[in-house]
């Protein structure tokens, strides 16, 4: 029996209510200067966190992919689109699959190393800062025929830091049976 091996959290309907509930505090406090203001404001906000913020940020704070039975399932993030729906769906964004026979080659990748399932006993794991912003990358790079997929990491190794160089050497050699 094949088990699956999951890296990075779901996304929920979490960055839609955070979105409203910090507009509409700011927002409150705003109005307590004027009506208008305290409008202009809450819509400022939520249009900065729902179309800048939460785009640029989604694979660092929900990147969820697993190594199921017969492939690979993920979150396409790989346009503003696609984050932008994953955004407004939560639960419901739809997973992208893609069979192990698609895959032709994998690493790991840092900020500046890149480990094959050979060497990745040799990585050096790095505390990741809480703040998006300064997260270094930390990805599964499959090689496809024709492009590649970019799978991050990093949620994982900020969340559970002392065991990520097994979960990803467990990945990969479970990622190699796979393929060949």
């Amino acid at each position: 029996m094949d088990s699956t091996i999951n890296f990075g959290q779901e996304i929920n309907h979490g960055p839609l209510i955070r979105s409203i509930l910090i507009s509409a505090l700011l927002g409150c406090v705003g109005s307590l200067i004027n009506y208008k203001t305290g409008l202009t404001i809450f819509l400022i906000i939520l249009l900065i966190m729902l179309f800048v913020y939460y785009p640029s940020y989604l694979p660092f704070l929900y990147s969820y992919w697993a190594l199921e039975a017969h492939g690979i399932t993920y979150y396409d993030m790989s346009s503003y689109r696609s984050k932008l729906k994953m955004v407004f769906r939560g639960k419901n964004a739809d997973h992208q699959f893609i069979s192990y026979t698609e895959v032709n080659s994998f690493e790991v990748k840092s900020e500046n190393d890149s480990y094959s399932l050979m060497d990745i006993s040799t990585f050096k794991n790095q505390k990741q800062p809480i703040f998006t912003w300064l997260r270094k990358p930390l990805n599964l790079v499959l090689h496809l025929k024709n492009n590649q997929i970019t799978l991050d990491a990093s949620w994982d190794q900020l969340h559970d830091n002392k065991n990520i160089q097994a979960r990803l050497m467990n990945a990969m050699s479970y990622l190699d049976k796979k393929i060949q």
